[in-house]
């Protein structure tokens, strides 16, 4: 399959700086060497814990941050190596919906300005805009009157779906999701999620899907890559992960999702201590001082991340070893049936779709 996105060796360190003449008394290792490839129509999905750079990564390949060092290719082109003007045109085919849409919104614009703006920025349908933000309005469940009201005057999710129609107002070929989702109540999330599934079958747009919640990523990744403190620990296709979670950091992640059945045993994976500070990582693996599995060799040799035949990659010594025997999460056979639940499921999906 063929790379719509190619990052390579993707790094960011932000200076640490004291004294009267700000000299550089470290750095913090935001992103320390991230690689990966997003193809046409598909999601990746960067997890992991708040503070593991995935939101960075995100503004690195938007160049919202300029990085330290590494390459990022949009459709074979070096993005990194644009002047101004030239990335300027080129956004328009990379697109962001934030976490927070009521930041993203200019509160003195109405609905239809902030649409507008983004068109004429691009120099876009010109002689027909009014038209085509009703249409873009229309197309993620809003009424084209909306296009009248100012942000403050909607609900979260009402708010999501305006960034989300200024992002695919242009066209784009790839957005960034930064936890689109996070600040959501767990119903709008379902709808928010649908939504953007929908429009990616419609247009056949490529997802980079930031979040820290698995549970959510599994109905819209295609394959996912697990963060933690700047790197990426393991990346496979998301069957992959949910079945075969091999890095211990991945495991600990599944069995924190709650299921709805309190009554179904499962394995419990507490992992203690704080996440260290990215400004000063542990030698070698940087998850050994959390890992209940670390033996010396984690402290003094580095894991590569190596890819298997399937090209499923894990950054860990002896993950051979530590793969579960059994799944993480249980199958839908070992979650006894809840009537009650399964209405109130099928009542929501009709009232969503």
């Amino acid at each position: 399959m063929t790379a719509l996105l190619h990052v390579d060796g993707l790094v960011k360190h932000f200076p640490i700086r004291k004294g009267m003449f700000g000299r550089a008394a470290g750095a913090v290792r935001a992103v320390d060497g991230v690689s990966f490839d997003v193809a046409v129509g598909e999601t990746l999905a960067l997890v992991g814990e708040s503070g593991c750079g995935k939101s960075t990564t995100g503004r690195l390949v938007l160049r919202l941050l300029e990085p330290t060092s590494g390459k990022v290719f949009f459709d074979g082109e070096d993005l990194l190596a644009l002047g101004d003007d030239e990335m300027r045109r080129r956004r328009r085919a990379i697109q962001v919906i934030f976490q927070d849409p009521f930041a993203s919104l200019n509160p003195r614009m109405t609905v239809a300005q902030a649409i507008t703006e983004a068109l004429a920025l691009h120099g876009l349908a010109e002689g027909r805009r009014r038209e085509r933000v009703g249409e873009i309005l229309s197309l993620v469940g809003l009424s084209p009157e909306h296009g009248r009201r100012y942000p403050h005057e909607f609900s979260g999710g009402q708010r999501q779906r305006i960034g989300i129609a200024r992002a695919l107002a242009v066209e784009p070929r790839i957005v960034v999701c930064d936890e689109p989702v996070s600040a959501l109540d767990v119903s709008i999330q379902a709808q928010v999620v649908n939504l953007l599934r929908d429009l990616q079958k419609r247009f056949g747009l490529s997802y980079i899907f930031i979040a820290h919640d698995l549970a959510v990523v599994k109905f819209i990744a295609t394959r996912i890559a697990v963060m933690y403190l700047g790197r990426i620990v393991e990346y496979a296709d998301k069957r992959a992960l949910f079945d075969e979670p091999r890095h211990p950091y991945t495991q600990a992640l599944l069995a924190s999702i709650p299921i709805p059945q309190p009554a179904v045993k499962r394995r419990r994976i507490l992992l203690e201590g704080d996440v260290p500070s990215p400004s000063n990582p542990p030698s070698g693996c940087r998850f050994r001082t959390r890992c209940p599995y670390a033996r010396p060799r984690c402290a003094e040799e580095t894991p590569a991340l190596q890819p298997d035949a399937s090209g499923h990659a894990v950054a860990c010594h002896f993950w051979p070893e530590l793969v579960p025997r059994e799944p993480i999460l249980p199958g839908t056979a070992a979650i006894p049936r809840n009537p009650r639940l399964e209405a109130l499921q099928a009542a929501f999906r009709h009232a969503s779709g």
